[in-house]
């Protein structure tokens, strides 16, 4: 895959650790353990607020918990070095609003010796207790280095710096929905109570008037740009390359002077019957640059792209799904040249072309290169929202299957299955890929959301 320099910085989650004992239990071994899992964390990526200090009852705990407040978490850890009652996990979490992860550490006494720490049931009985006044909780159980440990952590707190940036976003939707495209639809305020989306209405017809008088320098700046990435852009009718720049301006601009997140753009019919463009390789060109767009104004797509893209710094890309090869166990899945240049295998020509059945400028026509990636869908049911994901990879292509953009996608599980899924519980006809594996911040993601988790494995 090809590398962009123009993303920002992958949300780095910050969490807060708090460790918990007894007096009654072997002190000193917990306080080693909770030295140990500190520096563990502060080697984790993580950025960590607290401290190894044993809080061995609710006084300690107000105490450290007050020095939680004010501060952005995304996580709470707490660490039962040893046994301690519920109402210190009680106390510190009262003090945050993020969700809980109960670390409990292994007995470390000889067989018939006594139990120096019993720190997994204490770990039970705080879980027990935080949930039934409302916390959201998870656990990890062993020691301090051990191999994977941290995944379910890691994964929960990328998850909740992902939602907690989803609360406070904002998309543009640029004109309507088109005529039967009923998966594209979406509630605004069920959107904003669940995710926490807000959206941006932006007319269409004006934002093509505008088009029409972009100002010629940043147009000519991002023909130019796009050409050196792509020679085959020099080729096609100088008209469609000058709309391509056209709507790429004034699609920034927008999201610029507007704080947006991203766009979802109806980008047919009145893109290539009123203004005579295409707008497939536009979209991949904002997205090359950090700017996030889903086409043919599919609004829960947008958030499902916004979730991948913060929880992994790549591009994603929304597609459909067009064949079943049961042979190879693969799904293809294409759209119309919407991907971001940065998904193209690296050493592969990116081509721009006529869209494939508007016979306009301008849209990708390049497979999309190998690697593991994750499938996902937010979308919505008969009891309400749900989350779809799956792992698998995309293969190796040696030609373009499509025009277009496409990829082989082949699923850790059947590929029948996936289909079947899909279209027998009444999925949307968009599916957004992601380059890499976040199966655990997904399933985290839809928890933190209280909202069905649908994962094939």
């Amino acid at each position: 895959m090809k590398s962009s320099v123009n993303y920002q910085e992958v949300l780095t989650p910050t969490i807060g650790v708090a460790c918990i004992a007894r007096q009654t239990f072997v002190v000193e071994y917990a306080q080693k353990i909770a030295n140990r899992a500190l520096a563990v964390l502060r080697e984790s990526g993580l950025s960590i607020v607290g401290d190894a200090r044993l809080l061995m009852d609710a006084n300690d705990a107000r105490e450290a918990g007050q020095a939680f407040q004010g501060q952005p978490l995304d996580a709470l850890v707490l660490l039962c070095a040893s046994f301690g009652d519920a109402s210190v996990a009680v106390e510190l979490a009262s003090h945050v609003d993020a969700p809980i992860c109960l670390w409990a550490v292994r007995e470390p006494g000889k067989v018939g010796d006594r139990l120096w720490l019993n720190s997994l049931c204490g770990a039970n009985i705080s879980s027990h207790a935080l949930q039934r006044v409302g916390h959201q909780t998870t656990y990890i159980y062993g020691d301090p280095g051990e191999e994977g440990l941290l995944r379910p952590l890691i994964a929960l707190a990328r998850a909740s710096a992902t939602a907690r940036r989803l609360r406070h976003s904002r998309v543009g939707l640029v004109g309507q929905v088109p005529t039967g495209f009923y998966g594209c639809q979406y509630d605004e305020l069920d959107l904003a109570e669940t995710i926490g989306t807000t959206v941006a209405q932006i007319d269409l017809a004006a934002l093509l008037a505008n088009a029409a008088h972009a100002p010629q320098e940043p147009v000519e700046a991002v023909i130019s740009a796009t050409a050196q990435r792509s020679p085959s852009l020099n080729v096609l009718n100088s008209t469609d390359v000058q709309h391509f720049g056209q709507a790429y301006v004034v699609l920034k601009e927008a999201i610029q002077a507007q704080h947006l997140d991203g766009l979802a753009v109806r980008c047919w019919p009145e893109f290539p019957q009123q203004f005579g463009l295409m707008p497939c390789a536009t979209l991949g060109k904002l997205a090359d640059d950090g700017f996030m767009c889903a086409c043919e104004t599919d609004m829960h797509g947008m958030v499902t792209m916004l979730a991948l893209r913060w929880l992994t710094n790549t591009p994603p890309w929304l597609a459909d799904v067009v064949a079943l090869d049961q042979e190879a166990n693969t799904v293809s899945l294409w759209h119309c040249g919407n991907a971001s240049s940065c998904l193209a295998a690296e050493d592969d020509p990116i081509t721009l072309t006529p869209h494939c059945n508007r016979k306009v400028g301008v849209a990708g026509n390049f497979a999309l290169g190998a690697g593991p990636a994750t499938v996902t869908r937010l979308g919505v049911g008969r009891q309400g929202y749900r989350l779809f994901f799956i792992e698998g990879e995309v293969l190796e292509a040696p030609s373009n299957r499509f025009q277009g953009n496409t990829a082989a996608f082949r699923p850790r599980s059947s590929a029948h299955q996936l289909l079947d899924t899909i279209m027998l519980n009444g999925w949307e006809h968009h599916i957004v890929l992601t380059m890499g594996h976040v199966a655990p911040e997904l399933a985290a993601l839809a928890r933190l959301w209280n909202i069905e988790a649908v994962a094939l494995s």
